[in-house]
Protein backbone atom coordinates (compact mmCIF):
# COMPACT_ATOMS: atom_id res chain seq x y z
CA UNK A 1 0.00 0.00 0.00
CA UNK A 2 1.46 3.10 -1.05
CA UNK A 3 1.42 6.53 0.27
CA UNK A 4 -1.66 8.87 0.16
CA UNK A 5 -1.91 12.87 0.51
CA UNK A 6 -3.92 12.07 3.48
CA UNK A 7 -1.11 10.02 5.26
CA UNK A 8 1.62 13.20 5.46
CA UNK A 9 -0.19 14.87 7.98
CA UNK A 10 -0.11 11.76 10.41
CA UNK A 11 3.31 11.19 10.35
CA UNK A 12 3.17 14.18 12.43
CA UNK A 13 0.31 13.60 14.28
CA UNK A 14 1.82 9.92 15.13
CA UNK A 15 4.96 11.51 16.70
CA UNK A 16 2.80 14.59 18.52
CA UNK A 17 1.35 11.12 20.02
CA UNK A 18 4.72 10.04 21.17
CA UNK A 19 5.79 13.40 22.55
CA UNK A 20 2.26 13.40 24.58
CA UNK A 21 3.44 10.32 26.47
CA UNK A 22 6.84 12.46 27.73
CA UNK A 23 7.18 15.19 30.04
CA UNK A 24 8.97 17.25 28.22
CA UNK A 25 7.58 21.10 28.44
CA UNK A 26 5.02 22.25 25.92
CA UNK A 27 8.18 24.60 24.08
CA UNK A 28 10.27 21.66 23.51
CA UNK A 29 7.65 19.41 21.94
CA UNK A 30 6.91 22.06 19.72
CA UNK A 31 10.81 22.29 18.85
CA UNK A 32 10.85 18.58 18.52
CA UNK A 33 8.06 19.03 16.16
CA UNK A 34 9.15 21.91 14.05
CA UNK A 35 12.38 20.00 13.99
CA UNK A 36 10.72 16.93 11.80
CA UNK A 37 8.68 18.74 9.83
CA UNK A 38 11.31 19.32 6.99
CA UNK A 39 12.04 15.70 6.99
CA UNK A 40 8.25 14.83 5.89
CA UNK A 41 9.04 16.65 2.34
CA UNK A 42 12.07 14.35 2.26
CA UNK A 43 9.80 11.38 2.42
CA UNK A 44 9.54 8.65 -0.63
CA UNK A 45 5.94 8.64 -2.38
CA UNK A 46 6.80 4.84 -3.43
CA UNK A 47 6.80 3.94 0.04
CA UNK A 48 4.27 2.54 2.61
CA UNK A 49 3.06 5.14 4.97
CA UNK A 50 4.54 2.93 8.26
CA UNK A 51 7.74 2.86 6.67
CA UNK A 52 7.45 6.41 6.27
CA UNK A 53 6.18 7.02 9.33
CA UNK A 54 8.35 4.57 11.09
CA UNK A 55 11.94 7.43 9.42
CA UNK A 56 9.96 10.31 11.58
CA UNK A 57 9.67 7.86 14.62
CA UNK A 58 12.88 7.01 14.32
CA UNK A 59 14.19 10.43 14.06
CA UNK A 60 12.29 11.76 17.05
CA UNK A 61 13.82 9.08 19.20
CA UNK A 62 17.79 10.69 18.52
CA UNK A 63 16.53 14.02 18.57
CA UNK A 64 14.50 13.76 22.29
CA UNK A 65 16.90 10.89 23.37
CA UNK A 66 13.48 9.46 24.63
CA UNK A 67 13.55 5.79 23.40
CA UNK A 68 10.60 4.52 24.50
CA UNK A 69 7.75 7.07 25.68
CA UNK A 70 5.33 4.89 25.82
CA UNK A 71 6.82 2.56 28.23
CA UNK A 72 4.34 3.63 30.97
CA UNK A 73 1.40 3.08 28.83
CA UNK A 74 2.26 -0.34 27.61
CA UNK A 75 2.29 -1.55 30.82
CA UNK A 76 -1.00 -0.38 32.06
CA UNK A 77 -2.61 -1.79 28.95
CA UNK A 78 -0.44 -4.95 29.01
CA UNK A 79 -2.22 -5.35 32.83
CA UNK A 80 -5.33 -4.12 31.95
CA UNK A 81 -5.31 -6.61 29.40
CA UNK A 82 -4.26 -9.97 31.47
CA UNK A 83 -7.59 -8.92 34.18
CA UNK A 84 -9.62 -10.58 31.38
CA UNK A 85 -8.00 -13.46 30.81
CA UNK A 86 -10.07 -15.55 32.98
CA UNK A 87 -13.65 -14.18 31.27
CA UNK A 88 -11.66 -14.44 27.61
CA UNK A 89 -11.02 -17.93 28.42
CA UNK A 90 -14.89 -19.03 29.70
CA UNK A 91 -15.58 -17.33 26.06
CA UNK A 92 -13.43 -19.08 24.16
CA UNK A 93 -14.47 -22.80 26.42
CA UNK A 94 -17.89 -22.06 25.78
CA UNK A 95 -17.63 -20.99 22.24
CA UNK A 96 -19.46 -22.94 19.10
CA UNK A 97 -16.90 -22.52 17.33
CA UNK A 98 -13.32 -21.88 19.21
CA UNK A 99 -11.17 -21.23 16.42
CA UNK A 100 -13.53 -18.68 14.81
CA UNK A 101 -13.70 -17.43 18.56
CA UNK A 102 -10.36 -17.26 18.86
CA UNK A 103 -9.94 -14.43 16.03
CA UNK A 104 -12.47 -12.42 17.40
CA UNK A 105 -11.16 -12.38 20.75
CA UNK A 106 -7.49 -11.45 18.94
CA UNK A 107 -8.85 -8.50 17.14
CA UNK A 108 -10.92 -7.52 19.66
CA UNK A 109 -7.82 -6.51 21.30
CA UNK A 110 -7.39 -3.90 18.71
CA UNK A 111 -10.61 -2.60 18.96
CA UNK A 112 -10.82 -1.51 22.97
CA UNK A 113 -9.13 1.46 24.35
CA UNK A 114 -6.66 -0.10 26.46
CA UNK A 115 -4.09 1.91 28.40
CA UNK A 116 -6.53 4.87 28.93
CA UNK A 117 -7.71 5.56 32.85
CA UNK A 118 -7.84 2.94 35.02
CA UNK A 119 -11.50 3.08 35.84
CA UNK A 120 -12.18 2.77 32.61
CA UNK A 121 -14.87 -0.14 31.79
CA UNK A 122 -12.81 -2.33 29.54
CA UNK A 123 -15.23 -5.18 29.95
CA UNK A 124 -18.05 -3.51 28.95
CA UNK A 125 -16.03 -2.38 25.96
CA UNK A 126 -14.54 -5.83 25.41
CA UNK A 127 -18.13 -6.74 24.78
CA UNK A 128 -18.99 -4.31 22.74
CA UNK A 129 -16.09 -5.13 20.68
CA UNK A 130 -17.16 -8.89 20.14
CA UNK A 131 -20.69 -8.37 18.80
CA UNK A 132 -18.97 -6.21 16.22
CA UNK A 133 -19.27 -8.03 12.51
CA UNK A 134 -16.79 -8.84 10.51
CA UNK A 135 -17.09 -6.43 6.72
CA UNK A 136 -14.75 -9.35 4.98
CA UNK A 137 -13.95 -12.57 6.70
CA UNK A 138 -12.16 -15.26 4.56
CA UNK A 139 -12.74 -17.74 7.54
CA UNK A 140 -13.31 -20.55 5.32
CA UNK A 141 -10.28 -20.25 2.86
CA UNK A 142 -7.76 -19.22 6.09
CA UNK A 143 -9.18 -23.09 7.52
CA UNK A 144 -8.12 -24.29 4.20
CA UNK A 145 -4.74 -23.51 4.31
CA UNK A 146 -4.69 -24.00 8.65
CA UNK A 147 -5.19 -27.60 8.06
CA UNK A 148 -2.30 -28.26 5.29
CA UNK A 149 -0.52 -25.76 7.62
CA UNK A 150 2.29 -27.62 10.23
CA UNK A 151 4.52 -23.71 10.73
CA UNK A 152 2.24 -20.63 11.83
CA UNK A 153 3.78 -17.43 12.02
CA UNK A 154 1.51 -14.57 13.89
CA UNK A 155 2.77 -11.07 13.29
CA UNK A 156 1.86 -9.42 16.68
CA UNK A 157 0.88 -5.72 16.59
CA UNK A 158 0.63 -3.79 19.93
CA UNK A 159 1.14 -4.55 23.62
CA UNK A 160 -2.31 -5.03 25.63
CA UNK A 161 -3.69 -6.79 22.38
CA UNK A 162 -1.04 -9.36 23.00
CA UNK A 163 -2.91 -10.78 25.55
CA UNK A 164 -5.85 -11.29 23.39
CA UNK A 165 -3.41 -13.07 20.76
CA UNK A 166 -2.58 -15.50 23.37
CA UNK A 167 -5.85 -17.37 22.43
CA UNK A 168 -5.67 -17.44 19.27
CA UNK A 169 -1.74 -18.77 19.64
CA UNK A 170 -3.30 -21.54 22.16
CA UNK A 171 -5.86 -22.58 19.86
CA UNK A 172 -3.85 -23.06 16.86
CA UNK A 173 -1.47 -24.79 19.14
CA UNK A 174 -3.65 -26.92 20.22
CA UNK A 175 -3.91 -28.37 16.82
CA UNK A 176 -0.80 -29.58 16.66
CA UNK A 177 0.58 -26.25 14.82
CA UNK A 178 4.04 -25.21 15.71
CA UNK A 179 3.44 -21.26 16.17
CA UNK A 180 6.00 -18.64 16.23
CA UNK A 181 4.98 -15.02 17.37
CA UNK A 182 6.67 -12.10 16.15
CA UNK A 183 7.60 -8.61 17.77
CA UNK A 184 9.76 -5.39 17.86
CA UNK A 185 13.33 -5.69 18.28
CA UNK A 186 13.15 -2.18 19.99
CA UNK A 187 10.31 0.22 20.97
CA UNK A 188 8.59 2.35 18.84
CA UNK A 189 4.89 3.89 19.32
CA UNK A 190 3.04 1.25 21.27
CA UNK A 191 4.26 -1.88 19.36
CA UNK A 192 5.11 -5.27 21.29
CA UNK A 193 8.36 -5.88 22.18
CA UNK A 194 10.21 -9.30 23.34
CA UNK A 195 9.66 -7.65 27.33
CA UNK A 196 5.69 -7.15 26.51
CA UNK A 197 5.76 -10.83 25.15
CA UNK A 198 7.52 -12.14 28.34
CA UNK A 199 5.99 -10.05 30.82
CA UNK A 200 2.25 -11.16 29.46
CA UNK A 201 3.67 -15.07 28.62
CA UNK A 202 3.34 -15.54 25.21
CA UNK A 203 7.05 -16.35 25.12
CA UNK A 204 5.33 -19.59 27.27
CA UNK A 205 3.26 -20.82 24.49
CA UNK A 206 4.91 -19.79 21.18
CA UNK A 207 8.55 -19.31 20.17
CA UNK A 208 8.89 -15.74 20.06
CA UNK A 209 11.42 -14.12 17.79
CA UNK A 210 12.13 -10.28 16.38
CA UNK A 211 11.37 -8.65 13.06
CA UNK A 212 15.13 -7.78 13.55
CA UNK A 213 14.15 -4.07 13.75
CA UNK A 214 11.74 -1.76 14.95
CA UNK A 215 9.90 -0.44 11.80
CA UNK A 216 6.10 -0.44 11.90
CA UNK A 217 5.06 -3.06 10.28
CA UNK A 218 7.16 -5.24 8.33
CA UNK A 219 9.48 -3.68 6.25
CA UNK A 220 11.94 -6.57 4.91
CA UNK A 221 14.95 -4.45 3.76
CA UNK A 222 15.05 -3.34 7.58
CA UNK A 223 14.15 -7.35 8.75
CA UNK A 224 16.94 -9.75 9.94
CA UNK A 225 17.91 -13.11 8.00
CA UNK A 226 16.23 -14.89 10.77
CA UNK A 227 12.85 -13.46 11.01
CA UNK A 228 12.91 -13.85 6.70
CA UNK A 229 13.31 -16.90 7.14
CA UNK A 230 10.85 -17.43 9.40
CA UNK A 231 8.43 -15.91 7.08
CA UNK A 232 9.58 -17.69 4.19
CA UNK A 233 9.32 -21.06 6.14
CA UNK A 234 6.09 -20.48 7.90
CA UNK A 235 3.10 -22.36 5.82
CA UNK A 236 0.31 -19.87 7.74
CA UNK A 237 0.91 -16.30 8.60
CA UNK A 238 -1.85 -14.41 10.73
CA UNK A 239 -0.90 -10.06 10.66
CA UNK A 240 -2.67 -8.13 12.44
CA UNK A 241 -2.81 -4.28 12.67
CA UNK A 242 -2.80 -1.75 10.18
CA UNK A 243 0.68 -1.09 10.14
CA UNK A 244 1.39 -5.05 8.97
CA UNK A 245 -1.48 -4.67 6.65
CA UNK A 246 0.27 -1.63 4.59
CA UNK A 247 3.66 -2.78 4.24
CA UNK A 248 2.72 -6.79 3.19
CA UNK A 249 -0.87 -6.50 1.42
CA UNK A 250 -0.51 -7.35 -2.72
CA UNK A 251 2.74 -8.55 -1.85
CA UNK A 252 4.47 -12.01 -3.43
CA UNK A 253 6.18 -11.98 -0.02
CA UNK A 254 3.01 -12.60 1.92
CA UNK A 255 1.86 -14.77 -0.68
CA UNK A 256 -1.89 -16.44 -0.23
CA UNK A 257 -0.84 -17.74 3.05
CA UNK A 258 -1.36 -14.12 4.78
CA UNK A 259 -4.42 -13.41 6.16
CA UNK A 260 -5.05 -9.85 7.39
CA UNK A 261 -6.56 -9.13 10.72
CA UNK A 262 -7.34 -5.70 11.53
CA UNK A 263 -10.09 -2.43 12.10
CA UNK A 264 -9.86 -0.33 9.67
CA UNK A 265 -8.72 2.82 11.80
CA UNK A 266 -7.84 5.26 9.12
CA UNK A 267 -9.91 6.11 6.13
CA UNK A 268 -7.31 5.54 3.47
CA UNK A 269 -6.99 1.79 4.64
CA UNK A 270 -10.48 1.42 4.98
CA UNK A 271 -10.68 2.91 1.43
CA UNK A 272 -8.33 0.77 0.35
CA UNK A 273 -10.18 -2.66 1.81
CA UNK A 274 -13.62 -1.43 0.71
CA UNK A 275 -14.65 -0.97 3.86
CA UNK A 276 -15.92 1.47 6.09
CA UNK A 277 -14.43 3.56 8.59
CA UNK A 278 -13.73 1.44 11.71
CA UNK A 279 -14.79 -2.02 10.29
CA UNK A 280 -13.49 -5.40 10.98
CA UNK A 281 -11.71 -7.63 8.47
CA UNK A 282 -9.82 -11.03 7.97
CA UNK A 283 -8.73 -11.37 5.17
CA UNK A 284 -6.59 -13.68 2.85
CA UNK A 285 -4.01 -11.62 0.81
CA UNK A 286 -3.90 -11.42 -3.25
CA UNK A 287 0.16 -10.91 -4.03
CA UNK A 288 0.16 -7.95 -7.08
CA UNK A 289 3.90 -7.51 -6.87
CA UNK A 290 6.63 -9.54 -7.99
CA UNK A 291 8.92 -8.95 -5.10
CA UNK A 292 9.63 -12.37 -3.35
CA UNK A 293 13.11 -13.21 -4.79
CA UNK A 294 14.25 -10.01 -3.49
CA UNK A 295 15.01 -10.73 -0.34
CA UNK A 296 15.82 -14.34 -0.32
Amino acid sequence: MKVNLECIPCYLKQALSALKQTSLSQEKKKQLLLQLAPLVAELRDDCTPAENSSYILHRLIELSEINDPFATAKRISNRQAQRLEPYLGNLLRTAEDPLEEAIKISVAGNVVDLGIQEDYDLQASLKQALSVPFARFDYNQFQEVLNKAEKVLVLGDNSGEIVFDKFLVAEISGRQKQVFYSVKSAPILNDATLVDAEEVGMTRIARVITTGSNFLGVVPEYCSPEFLKHFKDADLIISKGQANYETLEGTELAGTKTFFLLKAKCPVVATHLGVELGELVFLQNKPVQNDFDTYF
